[in-house]
């Protein structure tokens, strides 16, 4: 297992202090008899003189200076409070025997008997970038201002998530950088904040559920580098001084329909076999669960039903029902011509009380490729889709997430929000629509999303209508209009070629009968 969940982190909140150009050595670990070291910048590295690891010194000092340089200069972040005070930070690499032996360490970040933060490295990780630039990170988050993100309890998951977060987009084609994400699949009833610091007694003590907030880096990633956030805006809650929970700290800055929205996409993302990572990272991250999980807790699909559906009103057992920020995922194999209709029906209170909120989406496998069509939602507690399916539609997940305004759980256990699903199989039909026709317009998620580099465009209007269809940029400039015509009552859709495009986020809108809604894409050329 990758050592680096070892040691925890522990952070103080200080405001930070202009650096200082030149820096002494405070240690309380160490001394320049029994050990060499090497300094470079803020840094100092030790090593027990019965070893030689100049070499590996010399490339771990260039690598963390730079990492560092990411973190301030891009990031907004700070410097830990050794070399603001005038001290190198102190780094120690150990073998488990020897000088260094009696300490116990392991991987990752300590606080020393001056109060101030150090940095520890076995020696068999020095090649391991990804695990350098996780703990790295620790380091510049150590200053943090905000209390609502603190290294403990329902925010813990944050510090772990963003250092992983930081360790993917300083690697991004390395194979681990995502090792953790397939429990992610595994366990998506839990909340989104699961950690060490909040982990329930009643819940199972193995690996998927242990590294949960490891895994969650995969989530920041898609925030950043899917649905188009800022990665400043990562790190931007450590120093903003804010009393809020950092998943709450997001849904405020980014708005409740879009952090819902992006939320319900990355868990279809997620189940279209993590369709942005490469292959090979999902592939690993499979690999270990496989090594290191308990596999009888697989939660990934809650029901699996075949050529047939749900057989009425099903809720989920209270181990495997959605909390805040969760989901659950149906999956239907198909091999016949027939048409579905997906439901929902939740309770209107979680089971301390707060107001519910869900959502559904449909990730649709074909011979011709995924799609993705979200449940109208006709409150947040009801919604449904009907799906007019072939041979070619192979199998059909049912995503249903729980996305209530409760960010934190003060409880022993994690708040349950309860609902029924149904899935009811229509009998034979053609096969020209994808969705009933509803009562107002709607603009259906493009698929796939991402694409590269054509994607479909579907919509419904409800009666004959002018309806304009256009794309615009990241930054709303107009790219170009699809439709601008009179249409038919019914289902519609047009495709999109981005190839002249550059890679990024795009916008398209519907517009008719002073009615606007808006989607995001996502191009990968």
């Amino acid at each position: 297992m990758n050592t680096r969940y070892i040691l925890p982190v522990l952070f103080l909140l200080a405001m930070a202090t202009p650096t200082k150009a030149q820096y002494t050595i405070n240690d309380t670990f160490a001394n320049t008899t029994d050990c060499d070291t090497m300094t470079r910048g803020i840094f100092i590295i030790w090593w027990d003189n019965a070893n030689n690891y100049s070499a590996q010194a010399d490339v771990l000092l260039d690598t963390m200076l730079s990492y560092r340089n990411t973190c301030l200069n891009d990031m907004a972040m700070m410097d830990p409070p050794n070399p603001i005070d005038g001290y190198y930070y102190n780094v120690y690499l150990h073998t488990g025997s020897g000088f260094f032996s009696p300490n116990g360490w392991g991987n990752g970040q300590g606080t020393d008997a001056n109060g101030y933060p150090f940095l520890t490295f076995p020696t068999g990780v020095l090649g391991d970038l990804v695990n350098t630039a996780h703990e790295t990170f620790h380091i510049f988050q150590y200053n943090a201002t905000s209390p609502g993100f603190a290294y403990s309890g329902d925010s813990q998951w944050y510090i772990e998530a963003s250092a992983n977060w930081f360790a993917a987009k300083m690697n991004p084609n390395n194979s681990r950088a995502f090792v953790e994400a397939e429990a992610l699949r595994k366990v998506p009833h839990v909340p989104l904040w699961l950690s060490y610091g909040n982990y329930p007694v009643s819940y199972p003590s193995n690996w998927q559920r242990y590294v949960h907030q490891y895994g969650l880096a995969l989530y920041l990633y898609y925030l950043t580098d899917v649905a188009g956030m800022p990665d400043s805006l990562i790190t931007a809650g450590l120093y903003a001084g804010t009393s809020e929970m950092p998943q709450e700290y997001f849904y405020n800055q980014v708005g409740a329909s879009q952090s819902r929205q992006h939320f319900i996409d990355y868990a279809g993302s997620m189940t279209d076999n993590f369709n942005f990572i490469s292959p090979t990272q999902g592939n690993t991250a499979i690999l270990e669960f496989n090594t290191y999980a308990d596999l009888a807790d697989d939660n990934q699909f809650t029901q699996t039903y075949t050529d047939n559906g749900s057989g009425g009103w099903y809720q989920p057992a209270t181990t495997d029902i959605t909390n805040a920020w969760s989901f659950n995922t149906y999956k239907l194999n198909n091999s016949i011509t027939a048409s579905y209709t997906f439901e929902i029906d939740a309770d209107p209170l979680g089971t301390y009380g707060d107001s519910s909120y869900f959502q559904g989406q449909l990730v649709v496998k074909s011979a011709t490729g995924v799609s993705f069509v979200n449940l109208i939602m006709s409150s947040a507690q009801q919604g449904s889709v009907t799906l007019n399916l072939t041979p070619d539609d192979y199998e059909v997940d049912f995503i249903i997430a729980s996305m209530p305004e409760v960010f934190e759980d003060v409880n022993p256990s994690f708040q349950l929000f309860p609902y029924n699903m149904r899935i009811v199989k229509n009998g034979g039909v053609g096969v020209e629509e994808l969705e009933q026709i509803p009562n107002q317009v709607v603009l259906h998620q493009n698929y796939p999303n991402p694409f590269n580099p054509t994607t479909t465009i579907a919509f419904s209007i409800p009666r004959p209508d002018l309806v304009s269809i256009k794309v615009y940029n990241i930054v709303g400039d107009e790219i170009t209009t699809l439709i601008n015509d009179e249409l038919s009552i019914g289902n519609h859709s047009i495709k999109w070629d981005g190839s002249l495009q550059p890679s990024g986020v795009y916008f398209v809108q519907i517009e008719s009968s002073g009615f606007v809604q808006t989607r995001k894409m996502v191009l990968l050329n």
